[in-house]
């Protein structure tokens, strides 16, 4: 499966050739194209699945790329940052940019990048290895295609959208597993929910793509409404007229 990809770039050069090279590799899949942080960010958030690749332009106008990093981080697998700037690399980190494309790029140095993007995503990091209940196999899946996690007894219910997988094990040792990913969330002492698939809330009821529900333990609740007064406040900051860069 190839992974997916957005740009967000105003210099419309720029965007067409990184858009040319993504369209033409037979690993990547361009999900869609934005000239504006704005459009990029509103279209991000109501996505039902997380976005493997995000490649932005550090120097966007109104809403800089370094916001807009900010903003969708636990949305997406990998965030690439793109400038003539050079020094924006080393603050890329700051913001979960895990990759620098200099500007401007060309082919050779798109080849050298994208491959190292691709290895970072097929690293062990970006997958979980589990057990199967019953069987003597283990299969491997991705972090991103995870919604949530469920204990039952001595094992577990790890759903997908395209399958539910029953692992032996406890939850405690799974979020341990996952405390690296900033995507996973413990919600109650038996569900860990992937928050990149959160598609409404209501006060402590939670709605999960795949019309998945599931309710916030009152001994979490506190740790939930911390994690949403923070989204709600880095989302409404998209709105402002402020050009500063938010404070590291």
């Amino acid at each position: 499966m190839p992974f997916s990809c957005i740009i967000v770039d105003h210099d419309l050069n720029a965007l067409s050739k990184l858009a040319e090279y993504i369209n033409c590799s037979p690993l990547l899949k361009l999900e869609k194209s934005f000239d504006n942080a704005i459009a990029a960010l509103e279209a991000i958030q109501l996505m039902s699945h997380p976005v493997d690749i995000v490649f932005i332009e550090v120097e966007l106008p109104g809403f800089s790329g370094f916001q807009l990093a900010q903003n969708i981080y636990h949305k997406v697998g990998l965030l690439v940052l793109m400038s003539s700037q050079i020094h924006y690399a080393a603050e890329g980190y700051y913001y979960n940019a895990r990759q620098f494309l200099s500007k401007p790029f060309d082919d050779q140095q798109l080849n050298k990048v994208i491959s190292h993007i691709i290895q970072q995503i097929q690293s062990g990091g970006d997958f979980i290895m589990i057990r199967l209940s019953g069987k003597n196999q283990s299969v491997k899946i991705r972090l991103k295609d995870i919604i949530s996690i469920q204990s039952a007894s001595n094992y577990l219910k790890v759903h997908t959208a395209d399958k539910t997988y029953i692992p032996y094990g406890s939850l405690q040792a799974m979020q341990e597993s996952l405390s690296h990913s900033n995507q996973f969330m413990r919600i109650s002492r038996s569900i860990i929910i992937n928050t990149s698939y959160i598609t409404s809330t209501d006060r402590y009821r939670i709605k999960l793509a795949h019309n998945i529900q599931v309710n916030v333990g009152e001994s979490y609740q506190k740790t939930f409404d911390h994690y949403f007064r923070k989204t709600t406040m880095d989302n409404a900051t998209c709105y402002s007229n402020n050009n500063q860069l938010p404070e590291k």
